[in-house]
């Protein structure tokens, strides 16, 4: 006979599984042959185990073929040394459903109990326990309400089969639930026809106590959940268990294994179902006004179910939150909370800034509620601990409660999300937590920036003489060496959205620079101490800077550092103090190099009447150690004419200065005019730039002085 299979790499179908196939005659009886010769095998090398197995497997193929009394002559011999694989045998039509067939047990007795298979074993040594997995039961879920059913496919000689208990172990957070029977129940006639659907409402409750070792296989979950009802069935019996169940825990909710439990005077046997059965389901049962309909199940498991978080009903709200703040404000906002569920409520709030952590401010919550744990923590720890706590407490259903959350000041500017998250629980569901997050972008802006111009200014005290000695008892207290002023303005320009008040502005020294000391003050221009910034306008700000070195003998340049303090605050009464530092660039003070610095002074004039000329004064300074010469010469202009020296020359001794002075006869009106002074140093061979004081501009062609145009 030809091979019809390649059986190189996989055996013949009727080898691999010879259940799996449906035999001709000639096949079967070959099968049976098979597993004759096989049992002689190995009763003549005393293989007891192996016996019975291969007796049992030949009695299932004899029940699969129908030759009931060939099955009971083979598989009585393992009546008493296997009892317990005899059961699962001679019960396999009543588990695995094969209705269409008498069963076993019908060639045994005619009204067979399940419950007393053993009675005529005698005492046994111990208890036996017996488990099956099953190869299909129907179980059906939908989110909240859960349907168990279970149908006796019992022959209809049998008696009715009494569970004990019913246990569904759910994974994804879902309390365990344990279906107990109850003996109060009696039953009642549809229990005795075969075919009947019953449908029982199972009321759930919470286990009051649940011993550890009362069921812990097959599944590892606790028993949080219990219910009763009746849970014997008759031979072809249908009963649908509607209940429902209340997931604390989103995620996916899932059956993981059903186990039917029947506790019998010798025996415990337990069915367990598994998830990859529960998933094979293709349907579930509804109850209508017409009968029980059959839904079918579509391409979703019924047997998980994918629960979404709670909504919560708990409102959060900023009343004043605004658009945008500060850099170096103190904020503090005010914060609703409204519980807006069914019940009383205990909550908590948790306030934090996602941004940089350098950037972010740190925030604390005021003293109205509940102090927490960390409200006695420095600011450093409050850096390091981003996230701030405060438990509000109990807050009954319809009512508000509000809390003040502080923003510290933050130096820089960004832009962070503001997070405050409430979590709570109802008084009556303390184990589900719920959570409600509230989520605002928050940009702290710099309220101001700054323009700065250096000036050199004539310092009205003469310059010390360097051809006399002065005795200084107290180095440390006074200063004799060289002396420079000069003069700072400041356009403090406001970019916030809304008027401030600028209360006070200072230019404060950073450090004291080595061997020279300098002193600040401000020239007021403005007789009210608070100045109104407009949004996008700018106020002028001026100050001198009078530098003076120790030692006469330090003609070192040196570099000065400061920094400008603005106290302000919003336009409203109760508004707080707020202090803005701007950096300012640094201030180079070469104190022994010779200078020319121009000066505008007032001209003797009438009332109404328009100046004739400009009186310029150039005054020529020599820091140096050094007599210095200097060639000084005035160039014409078509924009103006002037009298004084045209061309002259100039000799200075050691610290000294001199004055030279021009009157400008303007030939041009309201444009700025820049008389061509030339000062050569002749020691060294360079052009000394002119610097204009107060009132007068300078660039790279000298100091320009302005023209008033005719009215």
């Amino acid at each position: 006979m030809p091979a019809l299979y390649d059986t190189f790499l996989i055996q013949e179908p009727l080898r691999q599984d010879p259940f799996a196939v449906t035999h001709n005659p000639h096949d079967t009886a070959t099968l049976i042959d098979v597993y004759r010769k096989a049992i002689l095998y190995f009763e003549e090398r005393s293989r007891r185990r192996a016996v019975e197995r291969l007796q049992y497997e030949l009695g299932l193929l004899y029940v699969q073929q129908g030759e009931w009394k060939k099955a009971l002559r083979v598989l009585e011999p393992l009546w008493r040394c296997t009892a317990e694989m005899f059961i699962v045998a001679m019960h396999s039509p009543i588990l695995i459903g094969d209705t269409g067939r008498s069963g076993l047990n019908s060639i045994l007795e005619e009204n067979y109990d399940f419950s007393e298979c053993l009675d005529k074993m005698g005492d046994l040594v111990e208890r036996l326990n017996v488990k099956v997995k099953a190869d299909e039961l129907v179980s059906c879920w939908e989110p909240l309400t859960a349907e168990l059913t279970i149908t006796s496919h019992a022959s209809k000689s049998t008696a009715s089969i009494s569970l004990s208990r019913v246990l569904i172990a759910f994974e994804g957070g879902q309390k365990n639930i344990v279906l107990d029977h109850n003996h109060d129940l009696k039953a009642d006639v549809s229990d005795s026809n075969p075919g009947d659907i019953d449908w029982c409402n199972v009321h759930i409750r919470t286990a009051a106590s649940t011993r550890a070792d009362e069921m812990t296989e097959p599944s590892s979950g606790n028993l949080g959940l219990l219910g009763s009802s009746k849970l014997w069935f008759a031979p072809g019996a249908t009963r649908i268990f509607s209940f429902e169940i209340f997931p604390r825990e989103s995620g996916v909710v899932r059956v993981t294994d059903i186990t039917s439990t029947i506790t019998s005077k010798k025996f415990d046997f337990q069915y367990l179902v598994t998830g990859d059965d529960l998933m094979r389901q293709d349907g579930y049962w509804q109850r209508t006004s017409q009968g029980f309909k059959r839904i079918p199940a579509g391409n979703h498991a019924l047997n998980e179910v994918r629960i979404r978080p709670k909504p919560p009903k708990v409102r959060i709200k900023i009343p004043g939150l605004g658009k945008d703040y500060f850099t170096d404000e103190s904020v503090t906002l005010v914060i609703e909370v409204t519980n807006e569920e069914d019940e009383d409520a205990d909550i908590s709030l948790e306030a934090r800034f996602l941004g940089q952590a350098d950037a972010v401010p740190t925030l604390k919550w005021t003293a109205e509620a509940q102090p927490s744990a960390s409200s006695a923590e420095s600011l450093n720890e409050r850096k390091q601990k981003p996230i701030s706590s405060r438990h509000l407490g109990h807050i009954k259903k319809s009512q508000s409660r509000t809390i003040s959350l502080t923003l510290d000041a933050t130096p820089v500017a960004t832009e962070a999300v503001l997070e405050i998250k409430a979590s709570y629980f109802l008084l009556t569901e303390p184990d589900t937590p719920i959570s409600k997050v509230l989520v605002n972008e928050v940009v702290f802006d710099r309220p101001f920036e700054a323009n700065y111009d250096y000036q050199p200014s004539i310092d009205p005290l003469p310059m010390p003489n360097y051809f006399q000695l002065t005795e200084n008892n107290n180095p440390q207290s006074a200063a004799t060496g060289l002396r420079q002023q000069w003069s700072s303005t400041i356009r403090l320009a406001s970019f916030a959205s809304e008027p401030l008040v600028i209360e006070h502005v200072t230019l404060d020294l950073i450090g004291i620079p080595e061997g020279a000391i300098c002193q600040v003050s401000r020239i007021s221009l403005d007789p009210t101490p608070e100045t109104i910034v407009a949004p996008n306008d700018f106020h002028e700000y001026q100050f001198e800077l009078h530098a003076q070195k120790v030692d006469l003998d330090d003609r070192r340049s040196t570099t000065f550092q400061f920094q400008l303090s603005v106290r302000w605050r919003r336009n409203r009464p109760d508004a707080p103090l707020a202090t803005t530092v701007l950096p300012t660039p640094v201030l180079i003070i070469p104190f022994g190099e010779p200078r020319v610095l121009a000066s505008v002074q007032p001209s003797p004039q009438q009332a109404n009447e328009e100046p004739e000329f400009i009186p310029v004064s150039y005054t020529i300074e020599n820091p140096s150690t050094h007599v210095l010469n200097f060639d000084i010469s005035m160039e014409t202009s078509d924009e103006f004419a002037f009298s004084g020296p045209k061309i002259t020359t100039l000799q200075l001794v050691p610290v000294s200065r001199h004055t030279i002075k021009y009157h400008i006869v303007p030939l041009v009106k309201g444009k700025w005019i820049t008389p061509d002074l030339k000062v050569l140093d002749t020691h060294f061979q360079q052009v000394l730039r002119v610097h204009g004081t107060g009132g007068m501009r300078s660039d790279k062609r000298g100091a320009s002085v302005w023209v008033d145009a005719e009215e």
